[in-house]
């Protein structure tokens, strides 16, 4: 079944069947995340009922628009764009496997349920494992369920994880293809074909001709060329957009703690005054607002997570000495007045520190506190002398996750849009390239030359494609057409012609033979005869299944053909030998006999200007050999057996025969009995038994061919 509409309108209407899908997807999800407390997911109901009916691009593409547009409200959703991608991909395969009926509907609902189920479980906990999320960090059902696994079952939190999850997949996606199905169930027929058929720029092929569209290729098929190259060309944008980002994304995250650093060794450098420095060295606590400058700091240290340290130093030649350092979890702070020596992270800028000059923040690797950032702030007194720097550590240590999650998210869209767009080259080579190449490869090759109706059918078969690809293609396909009409009108003229010609060349050999039977009195009708007689006796031939090899429907014509030429040699025997009425004497017969190898002479003339008649090969044996015997006692150079000819072997049956039932001057004419009785006598001897065989067994047909030329 197959419907036509409005190219304009049909790709308008597949485009709103898209943003159907992606709207579907989005509208499910918020339902799910809103009403179900994101116990199930529901984002791929679009993505299914897309593919269901137009195929596995179309399905890709809303998959992948679907987890662009929810990244910007839900990054994390970014990482399972790679599952609904393959479940775009499969839920195509498993429909295509139930429409080609290799497998019931029930049997592949339950492996595409699992098969996807496991899939989405298998990642979410690969990503899990990635994260470096070794324990629920949430109090909502799925966590506390992974809990429940871990505690009662003695399960590991991954295994468990991915048990949680792949229950949950089971039903999510079951109750996605349940809905797809039924909205599927609602659809018209027609829109269906539309959608199914949206890709096709000729006339669509059935699901058995899409099968067996491919064609023979040397080496590698126009669609592995083009996988590999799409693939490679996207794997290396992928791998440079990767690196340039990962690059950047360092930069920039540097940049950020960098100016977070020194932003807030600023505010430290604001909470202390520059002319109490010294009395806070002395006297401590017992300094007048030391309290409320420490509890300023302690305050600071709460703006943000990533501070793991504010301290004030006062810089001398040989170290620090400690105004003020705060407690953490992973160090003591040191106690006002202590000296400490140069970190050997800070040795590269003593000399700066000293003179009481700006840093620029610097990166330390210590084992007891981490990976942090160090940004030191020199605070002025009023005559403008750096009295101490308002220091504070930055912790780095998220950095390698936000690096890595990052990464992550960069490459599961760089992956998703690298499959879609592979599928999307695909499917448009597929489409506009592939099926539109091997169809006309196809009907070209299913080409009936027999008749003019199979001619024209060969054209109107080629017709009926109707490729409509609108490029080059298109070009070559109306070319195409219009050589092959060219060519059936050609083809038609030329088979006209070489049937004019050969009934010409038919009659000149009746011509040519009348001019020698003309000149001798007693032959009659001698030539049409044994050219029946040949006919006849080689169809029965055929029948009873002797020389199947030679016995070919252009043998048979060449020999009908050429049998009227048997004795052209006759031409250069005088009129006085030809037509004398007794017996010929020794030196007569002599003469006589030589028609043979004149009349090879004058036939191996024609060929020299007629070399690539074929008939005329077998004209010259039948003229050469016709009165070889099977015993080697013929003439002219007494050939034995299947050294003569079969053509000539078949005319020495038809010759002797219309001699014998003919009058002669020199004799009366035989009964047909009597002839037949003749050829079998001689069968084995003067004749080939097989061909004498076949003459006899047709006897009746020789019968009749001999009557008819009786009574004319």
């Amino acid at each position: 079944m197959h419907f036509k509409i409005n190219n304009t309108k049909k790709w308008i209407n597949f485009t709103f069947f898209l943003i159907f899908g992606i709207c579907l997807n989005l509208a499910f999800k918020t339902f799910a995340n809103t009403c179900l407390g994101r116990l199930f997911y529901l984002d791929t109901i679009g993505t299914m009922i897309v593919a269901l009916m137009a195929g596995y691009f179309p399905g890709l593409f809303v998959a992948l628009i679907t987890n662009v547009i929810t990244f910007f409200t839900d990054p994390p959703s970014v990482y399972y764009v790679l599952i609904n991608l393959f479940i775009a991909f499969i839920t195509t395969h498993f429909y295509d496997l139930y429409r080609e009926k290799k497998a019931t509907f029930t049997s592949l609902m339950v492996y595409y349920l699992i098969l996807i189920s496991f899939a989405s479980s298998a990642l979410g906990t690969l990503l899990t494992y990635i994260q470096d999320k070794g324990y629920p960090h949430g109090d909502g059902l799925i966590d506390q369920m992974v809990i429940y696994l871990m505690d009662n079952a003695n399960f590991g939190f991954y295994l468990a994880h991915f048990v949680v999850n792949l229950f949950i997949h089971l039903f999510d996606k079951s109750i996605c293809i349940i809905i797809s199905l039924i909205f599927i169930s609602l659809v018209p027929a027609k829109s269906k074909v539309m959608l199914r058929n949206i890709g096709w720029v000729q006339t669509p092929l059935s699901d058995w001709q899409v099968k067996h569209n491919k064609t023979d290729i040397r080496r590698f098929s126009v669609k592995t060329k083009l996988s590999i190259s799409l693939t490679v060309a996207c794997l290396s944008i992928t791998i440079t957009i990767s690196i340039m980002s990962r690059m950047l994304f360092a930069k920039y995250m540097e940049k950020e703690f960098k100016e977070e650093s020194i932003g807030i060794s600023r505010l430290v450098s604001s909470a202390i005054e520059p002319d109490r420095v010294n009395d806070y060295i002395q006297n401590g606590r017992d300094a007048f607002g030391y309290s409320k400058t420490e509890g300023m700091l302690y305050n600071i240290r709460l703006v943000s997570n990533n501070i793991k340290n504010i301290f004030i130093y006062k810089v001398n030649d040989d170290g620090y000495t400690v105004i003020f350092d705060l407690d953490s979890e992973e160090l003591k702070a040191a106690e006002y007045g202590t000296h400490l020596d140069f970190d050997k992270s800070v040795l590269p800028y003593v000399d700066q520190l000293k003179n009481g000059e700006t840093i620029e923040p610097f990166i330390t690797d210590d084992e007891n506190i981490g990976y942090y950032l160090t940004s030191f702030c020199p605070v002025y007194d009023e005559n403008g002398v750096c009295v101490c720097y308002a220091g504070v550590d930055i912790s780095m240590n998220d950095y390698e996750s936000y690096e890595k999650n990052f990464l992550l998210q960069l490459l599961s869209l760089c992956a998703g849009f690298m499959i879609t767009t592979i599928s999307a080259g695909l499917w448009v080579s597929k489409y506009h390239l592939i099926y539109p190449v091997n169809t006309m490869v196809k009907t070209a090759n299913m080409f009936d030359y027999s008749d003019e109706a199979s001619r024209e059918e060969n054209v109107e078969k080629l017709r009926s494609l109707d490729i409509h690809t609108g490029d080059e293609l298109e070009n070559l396909y109306h070319t195409f057409l219009k050589t092959i009409e060219e060519n059936r009108l050609n083809y038609s003229q030329m088979l006209q012609r070489s049937k004019d010609l050969d009934e010409v060349q038919t009659k000149l050999i009746m011509v040519l033979a009348d001019l020698v039977e003309n000149r001798d009195a007693s032959t009659g009708d001698h030539i049409k005869k044994t050219a029946i007689y040949t006919g006849i006796t080689m169809n029965q031939m055929k029948k009873m299944g002797y020389y199947t090899d030679q016995l070919t429907d252009t043998f048979i014509s060449n020999v009908i053909k050429s049998a009227p030429l048997h004795d052209i040699g006759k031409i250069k025997i005088s009129d006085t030998i030809l037509n004398k009425p007794g017996k010929l004497t020794d030196e007569e017969f002599e003469i006589m006999k030589k028609h043979t190898t004149y009349g090879a002479e004058v036939i191996e003339h024609c060929i020299s200007s007629l070399p690539n008649s074929e008939f005329l090969c077998e004209a010259k044996n039948i003229a050469a050999y016709h009165h070889e015997k099977w015993n080697g006692k013929g003439y002219p150079y007494g050939l034995e057996g299947e050294e003569i000819p079969l053509s000539a072997r078949i005319m020495a049956v038809a010759d002797v025969f219309d001699a014998l039932v003919s009058k002669r001057v020199y004799k009366e004419a035989f009964s047909f009995e009597k002839a037949m009785s003749i050829i079998e006598e001689d069968s084995g001897t003067h004749f080939d038994p097989k061909v004498a065989e076949a003459f006899l067994a047709a006897s009746a047909e020789v019968h009749a061919a001999e009557e008819y030329f009786e009574k004319r």
